[in-house]
């Protein structure tokens, strides 16, 4: 009788064993493929799908540093960008600057920013803000409300545009010098951007790949009234794109810039430091 209770028990372990390893397997899939397909390429061919409007909310946060790396203020501009609309077009709307002084101080209410209420254009190349009347009617001191338009541009056209060239984990350059004018403002010349695809995640609830990116070593220059600069610029971050619509999920941006500067024509130069990040979220309805 203890014999066949002893069989009972290690036919009983043999089973769960058995299923504990059918449901491990199973865990590894994602839908109807296993982790290792999911990671051997990315989806071949995927277009762009948009059956309407797409909401995000952009918060970029601003630190301007000494030479020792001590926080003087930062600054953050946040809004509400909106793309899919007809024609192709996007818009801002409810943009609001905010000022604080310490680095663990809380922004204040901030102030909205008429010149981009409703602010609504279409990119179709990347070039038409090569034009001053691109941004007419915005700030000529302050480049701010340009940056919001720069970067989500940057975001879209990262993870679109070669999206088909990225393999797990191998970097893939695509940008070697190239010049980007700033709208009548100066000009900013990339080094080398390199992406890379490092996997799958989720965002929204949406299975996305999740593309790094990171730029160093550009120069800028900038002139606007009271103000002139020479510098470089160091920029990196992620993007969690859709594999299912190919939109831009979610975001991260952060750039460390430093410049040599001549403020309000004083004869002497400045050494400025500014250091920025930002996310852009999609709003889910």
């Amino acid at each position: 009788m203890k014999n066949l209770v002893v069989i009972a028990s290690i036919l009983l372990s043999m089973i769960l064993c058995a299923e504990a390893q059918q449901s491990g397997t199973k865990s590894t899939r994602r839908g109807g493929k296993t982790l290792d397909q999911s990671l051997a390429h990315l989806p071949t061919g995927l277009k762009l799908q948009e059956k309407g409007p797409q909401k995000y909310s952009f918060v970029c946060d601003y630190y301007t540093l000494n030479q020792v790396g001590s926080v003087l203020f930062k600054d953050r501009i946040d809004g509400t960008y909106t793309r899919g609309l007809p024609e192709g077009k996007s818009r801002w709307n409810d943009v609001r600057i905010s000022h604080a002084t310490g680095l663990n101080d809380s922004f204040n209410e901030g102030v909205a920013q008429p010149y981009m209420e409703g602010f609504t254009y279409k990119l179709a190349t990347g070039h038409e803000w090569e034009s001053k009347d691109f941004f007419a009617g915005f700030p000529t001191t302050d480049l701010k409300g340009q940056n919001l338009v720069w970067d989500t541009y940057m975001f879209e056209s990262f993870a679109r545009n070669n999206f088909d060239k990225l393999a797990l984990n191998k970097p893939y350059r695509f940008d070697h010098g190239s010049d980007v004018s700033l709208s009548g403002s100066g000009n900013f010349k990339n080094n080398n951007v390199e992406l890379t695809w490092t996997g799958i995640s989720k965002y929204n609830g949406v299975p996305c790949a999740l593309i790094r990116y990171e730029a160093f070593f550009n120069t800028l220059n900038v002139a606007v009234p009271g103000f002139e600069g020479k510098g470089r610029s160091h920029y990196w971050g992620e993007i969690w794109v859709s594999l299912q619509t190919k939109q831009v999920e979610y975001g991260t941006l952060r750039e460390d810039v430093l410049m040599e500067a001549t403020i309000g024509g004083q004869p002497n130069k400045t050494e400025i430091n500014v250091f920025r990040t930002g996310t852009l979220s999609k709003l889910v309805k």
